[in-house]
């Protein structure tokens, strides 16, 4: 039992880290009804890091790396903040989709041409979260607190920008907001794709906030019940995947699915 504990620590402070302030993101992209934004800027930060790998060939967690997944994210950024208020025939969601598709294909095309470029795709996508070490969970503990603390003191700013977007166009002076919206949510992302992987990142940003949505109409009350079901379901997700020995990633993602399904079905019954 100590063993399992010992070994389970790090990558369980590491996702609770990670549903603290994905949680609390993900209902901002339910209120924007931007859904696949963050798989959109999760699939364009790992096309950076395997720009760097192949033409650079830099490690997953090289300074290389994480500038080149950066920098893309913030050019994603600038992007997203710019495209709404400027093309009005295409909703903003669809957009969004396309560049998620653009970018799975880039990467897909890239790894073709590279060598390891199987073992980088699963990489990719899943993650490493079992092997995560105190080092990396001390940097992303401290980038998280940061980007947390920005977000707290001008967390008036950001919610009614978001209520605002979810009935309304995009204003001319929000596109400041937007873009450091957006570049908040590209850095975190940047660190956490090499980390936790695509499907995971996504999930996390995504179940725990509609979850809430189904029984909460106020931002505290989802945030509570958004943290609550992240947890859990990461606690059992790690506990199934020491215990049969399974991929962790695609396991804490499988109870989040199964806490979704479940909290529907009893929504649906109230």
């Amino acid at each position: 039992m100590t063993e399992a504990i010992t070994f389970l620590l790090p990558p369980f402070v590491a996702c609770v880290l990670m549903i603290g302030l994905f949680g609390y993101l993900g209902i901002h992209v339910l209120k924007r009804e931007i859904i696949f934004i963050d798989i959109a800027l999760a699939q364009i930060a790992a096309v950076g890091a395997t720009v760097a790998h192949v033409f650079f060939h830099a490690g997953e967690h090289s300074l290389v790396a994480f500038l080149s997944s950066f920098g893309f994210t913030v050019l994603a950024a600038l992007f997203y903040s710019q495209v709404g208020k400027r093309i009005k025939q295409i909703p903003h969601e669809a957009i969004i989709g396309v560049s998620y598709a653009i970018a799975a294909a880039a990467a897909l095309f890239l790894l073709a041409i590279a060598a390891g470029g199987d073992v980088h795709l699963e990489h990719m996508l899943t993650g490493s979260i079992l092997w995560v070490n105190w080092h990396e969970i001390l940097g992303l503990g401290i980038v998280f607190g940061l980007v947390g603390l920005f977000h707290f003191m001008y967390r008036d700013r950001f919610i009614r920008l978001s209520e605002q977007m979810a009935q309304t166009d995009h204003h001319e002076k929000s596109a400041l907001w937007d873009f450091l919206f957006y570049v908040s949510m590209g850095l975190v992302i940047t660190l956490s794709v090499h980390i936790a992987g695509v499907l995971v990142i996504f999930s996390f940003l995504i179940i725990p906030a509609t979850i809430s949505a189904f029984y909460s109409r106020s931002w505290t009350g989802r945030l509570i019940i958004a943290w609550s079901v992240g947890i859990l379901s990461i606690l059992f997700g790690l506990a199934f995947s020491y215990r049969f020995d399974f991929s962790c990633g695609p396991s804490v993602v499988s109870f989040l699915g199964l806490s979704l399904v479940i909290s529907a079905l009893f929504r649906k019954r109230q």
